[in-house]
């Protein structure tokens, strides 16, 4: 299955988006990723890296649903051709 230029573009600009837009309590401050404290620093990580994996995996979801789309137009096209095939064969003796 083809993977379409503009659905890549589409991934990762919102990979990029969704990564730099969160902020708050939802992402670690650079304070917390440098703190003097171990057990915070790496707490910090771990919240940033699961924040990062996660907006990765719905940029993909997204991302199927759209080749799901597309597939479902596809279907639907050829069903259409098929059946003007059919209806062209039987008024051709």
């Amino acid at each position: 299955m083809p993977t379409f230029p503009s659905t890549a573009a589409w991934l990762l600009a919102s990979t990029l988006a969704f990564s730099s837009c969160q902020s708050g309590a939802e992402a670690p401050v650079a304070a917390d990723l440098n703190s003097a404290n171990p057990a915070v620093a790496e707490q910090a990580r771990k919240v940033q890296e699961l924040t990062t994996q996660i907006a990765q995996q719905k940029a993909v979801i997204e991302t199927e649903k759209n080749k799901l789309t597309a597939m479902e137009q596809q279907l639907a096209g050829s069903q259409q051709n098929l059946e003007g095939l059919k209806k062209e064969v039987q008024a051709t003796p």
